[in-house]
């Protein structure tokens, strides 16, 4: 595999990070992005970024006049959200005032919403706030949150709240009805392939998985795969490997400060319906003044591979063994501190 250069690591990172790259140049692309985008309307650019994917993973983004498109693994999307998705692109791409038009195309959130929620009637407004934000504004990037600047006189007012709609839209839009409408092949992946999809989705390997023989035979290759990122480093280590992402400082939220803990406590494993408990009683030996929700605490050991729940038993992962803590007497922030 030849080495990537500097604009195809950029347009793979952003395609790991958000699912998207978009071709349009506007004011607000920085420098290396617009040299990015230049460099994908050459035809050997595009051959050669996707052969990276295709070695990678075996499959490569959706391609619709150089706009990307990349959804894979735990960032697939179910029914129900794919729903609320093409239920806000119609109403997007209907909304008059984005006519004919690129200068302004702020809209009043409120008016999208509205439209989703006609076409999506079993979630409430509230819930389907709560996944555009996640999708367009938090995922893909393509809605801006724009608030009106109120006066001193003003900011006790109840104000409507309005989305920047990115330029690239209608581009994202035809890519992702290509994506749903394409007929995805089922072709036999190669061992590296399969390893390096475990790797993007979960992040992590354990000596239990049925891909842990091959990461061993193979993991000189795909470490150096990864290396060409310039942000990721497969660690390996005793029963376990991880692919780390030094884009991502260590977590400081209490949750997973008490997850780390709890994680570390279980021994060789303990019974799931003992779990709640043993979180609790983490919980009041590390923050007695702070009240911490059990259930995030839980989230954040299963969202981090600290534990595997599997036959009636809460089994702590070789991950927890990489960090260790510092709690409130320790530092001076009053804040739980993990170190690797």
């Amino acid at each position: 595999m030849s080495n990537l250069q500097a604009n195809e690591r950029l347009i793979v990172n952003q395609l790991f990070d958000q699912g998207i790259f978009g071709s349009r140049v506007t004011p607000q692309k920085s420098k290396a992005t617009i040299e990015a985008i230049n460099a994908l309307k050459r035809p050997q650019f595009q051959i050669h970024l996707n052969k990276f994917f295709k070695d990678l993973l075996g499959m490569v983004p959706e391609n619709y006049q150089e706009n990307l498109l990349f959804l894979f693994g735990a960032r697939r999307m179910d029914a129900e959200t794919i729903h609320v998705l093409l239920a806000t692109i119609k109403a997007v791409i209907n909304l008059p005032e984005l006519q004919n038009t690129q200068s302004d195309r702020v809209v009043l959130a409120q008016t999208i919403i509205r439209q989703v929620h006609s076409e999506v009637t079993a979630l409430d407004e509230k819930e389907i706030r709560r996944q555009i934000t996640d999708l367009f504004v938090e995922r893909f990037g393509l809605f801006i949150p724009d608030m009106p600047e109120l006066s001193p006189t003003e900011q006790s007012q109840e104000v409507d709240d309005y989305w920047d709609v990115s330029p690239d839209f209608n581009y994202f839009a035809q890519s992702l009805i290509n994506y749903l409408q394409r007929k995805h092949d089922s072709q036999a992946l190669t061992p590296i392939q399969r390893v390096n999809r475990a790797l993007l989705n979960k992040r992590y390997l354990s000596s239990s998985s049925p891909l842990w023989p091959d990461l061993l035979t193979h993991k000189v290759e795909i470490a150096s795969q990864w290396d060409q990122l310039g942000r990721f480093v497969l660690e390996c280590g005793d029963g376990y490997a991880m692919l780390l992402d030094t884009r991502r400082k260590p977590s400081r939220a209490k949750p997973f400060v008490v997850a780390i803990s709890v994680a570390k406590s279980l021994g060789v494993g303990l019974p799931i319906t003992q779990l709640m408990g043993r979180i609790q009683l983490i919980t009041r030996q590390i923050y007695p003044d702070h009240t911490i929700s059990p259930s995030l605490v839980k989230e954040a050991l299963l969202e981090n591979d600290l534990v595997i729940l599997r036959d009636g038993y809460a089994s702590p992962t070789p991950i927890a063994k990489r960090f260790a803590m510092r709690t409130d007497d320790e530092i001076t922030e009053n804040e739980g501190e993990l170190t690797e």
